[in-house]
């Protein structure tokens, strides 16, 4: 399952990269946001339904904290709603990103995503809540995490990168 969410996170910010550079308008990210979302229920749902273990559904929970950040950017672009919001929601979100990268030190990789990803939420909380002026950069940087989700996750998929 890490793959193919990785997979779909690789797409959903590399299409939201590309709006916050302008190259797209704002209501084209509204689909892919919303697909990733549902993408990612469903693999909650499954654990949700079959999991046993308490790491079950503690994967389960972090996977929510990217599922209710897409669902968040889609109800902002199609309610424009005020993103101070979501920008607070990103601040524990990063907190949570950095506690799951140290538990993730074991697969180094992973780590180094869970770290990347804290960064990118602790960025957004900067931008959004606080109207810090690093709008350029967190475009940049949410295009990198983006592509770095693409190759890990066809990496796994692959079975070219093994994480465990």
């Amino acid at each position: 399952m890490l793959g193919l969410g990785l997979w779909y996170v690789g797409f959903v910010l590399f299409i939201n990269a590309m709006w916050m550079l302008g190259k797209i308008e704002a209501k084209a990210v509204i689909p892919m946001n919303i697909f990733v979302a549902i993408v990612q229920l469903g693999g909650v749902y499954r654990v949700i339904f079959t999991g046993t273990e308490t790491s079950d559904f503690f994967g389960a929970a972090l996977t929510l904290l990217f599922t209710f950040t897409y669902l968040y950017v889609a109800a902002t672009q199609i309610w424009n709603l005020d993103a101070k919001g979501l920008g607070w929601y990103c601040l524990p979100v990063a907190v949570i990103a950095v506690a799951a990268g140290l538990m993730s030190l074991a697969t180094p990789l992973l780590a180094l995503l869970w770290f990347m990803w804290a960064t990118l939420w602790f960025m957004f909380f900067l931008l959004l809540a606080l109207a810090k002026n690093i709008g350029k950069i967190t475009a940049w940087w949410t295009l990198v995490n983006g592509i770095f989700c693409l190759v890990a996750a066809f990496g796994t998929l692959t079975e070219l990168w093994p994480w465990w």
